[in-house]
C-alpha cells in the first residue's frame, strides 16, 4: 500500500467508530467499518500456530484453546501501538479471571530490546509472541499497526479493531463483551457509535466529507464512497455531500446510483451549480 493511502486509511479509523464484527444472518455491518485484516473474514477459524516468546523464546501458541484470544500487531518507535497497548493493558487487568487471553505480535525485524522497552512503557502482562517472517502478518493481511483481532473460543474471527485515537479502550472492551457472549450485537453498536449531540452533527457531516474528498484525490474510491455516505447519514440535507458521493460513486463505475445522487445534490443546492461527473462503466472493472 502506497505511504499515502495508508496514512489516510488510519486516519480514517481515527474518525470512525470502526470495529468489524461477526453479524448474525441478514444483519448489515456497523457504519463506518474499517478494515484491519485485509485477507481474512469474520466468522472464519484461523489455524493455530506457536511462536517463540520475546521473553524467553519458549513457543507459544497465537490463540489459546478453548477461551477468547485478542492479539494485537504493534511495532516499536510508534506511539499508537505503545498507547493501544497501556489500554489493551488495562483491559487485560479487568478482564482477569475470566475466559479471555491476550497476547501481542511483533516483526522478527524489531530489535528485541526496543520490544521490551515497549513492554515495559506499555506495563502489559500479556506474552509478546515473534512473527517469524512476519508470516502472520501475511496470511491475515494486517492493513496496518496497531491493529487488533479477537477470536472466539473456538478460532473463529469475532472483530478486527485498527487503532483509534477516540474510545479505543471502549471499543476493545464491547469486541471482547461480545465475543464473551456478555453483551449482543445492539449493544456493541451502541458503544461504537454512540449518539453525537445534536450541536455536534454538522461539524462532523463536515469532517466526514473533508476526508472522503482527500480519500478520492488519492484514489481510494472505495474508502470515498464509504465516508461521503456517512456524511450524508449524519447531514441528509448537505448538498456537497450528495456531490462527492455522486463523484465517487461515478468513478467507480456506478453511473445510475451517480445520477441520483446528483439529482439529489442539486435539489438541495438551491439553484446552486452542480456538474454531473463523467461516468463509465468501465471504470468499474
Amino acid at each position: 500500500m502506497r505511504p499515502i493511502a495508508a496514512a489516510l486509511l488510519a486516519l480514517a479509523s481515527g474518525l470512525t467508530p470502526c470495529l468489524a464484527s461477526a453479524l448474525p444472518p441478514g444483519a448489515e455491518a456497523l457504519p463506518g467499518t474499517a478494515v484491519a485484516f485485509r485477507k481474512h473474514e469474520i466468522g472464519v477459524a484461523l489455524a493455530n500456530r506457536t511462536l517463540p516468546s520475546v521473553a524467553d523464546g519458549k513457543r507459544l501458541p497465537v490463540l489459546q484453546e478453548g477461551r477468547v484470544s485478542v492479539i494485537v500487531f504493534v511495532r516499536t518507535g510508534q506511539d499508537h501501538s505503545q498507547s493501544a497497548l497501556r489500554q489493551l493493558a488495562e483491559l487485560e487487568r479487568e478482564m482477569d479471571g475470566r475466559s479471555v487471553r491476550f497476547a501481542a505480535i511483533v516483526s522478527d525485524t524489531e530489535p528485541r530490546d526496543e520490544v521490551r522497552a515497549l513492554v515495559s512503557a506499555a506495563g502489559i502482562r500479556m506474552p509478546v509472541l515473534v512473527d517469524e517472517a512476519d508470516a502472520l502478518y501475511g496470511e491475515l493481511g494486517v492493513a496496518m499497526h496497531p491493529s487488533a483481532g479477537v477470536f472466539g473460543k473456538d478460532r473463529r474471527l469475532v472483530g478486527f479493531q485498527p487503532f483509534r485515537k477516540i474510545n479505543y479502550l471502549d471499543a476493545m472492551r464491547g469486541q471482547v463483551r461480545l465475543a464473551l457472549g456478555e453483551i449482543d450485537q445492539a449493544a456493541l453498536a451502541r458503544i461504537l457509535d454512540p449518539a453525537a449531540a445534536p450541536v455536534a452533527s454538522g461539524g462532523r457531516a463536515h469532517a466526514r466529507l473533508k476526508l472522503a474528498r482527500t480519500l478520492l484525490a488519492a484514489g481510494l474510491v472505495e474508502q470515498g464512497i464509504e465516508n461521503a455516505r456517512a456524511a450524508i447519514a449524519i447531514d441528509p440535507e448537505l448538498a456537497d455531500a450528495h456531490a462527492v458521493l455522486a463523484e465517487a460513486l461515478a468513478k467507480g463505475g456506478r453511473c445510475d446510483e451517480s445520477a441520483r445522487e446528483l439529482v439529489a445534490a442539486r435539489r438541495l443546492a438551491r439553484g446552486a451549480d452542480v456538474p454531473a461527473p463523467a461516468c463509465s462503466a468501465r471504470a468499474a472493472r
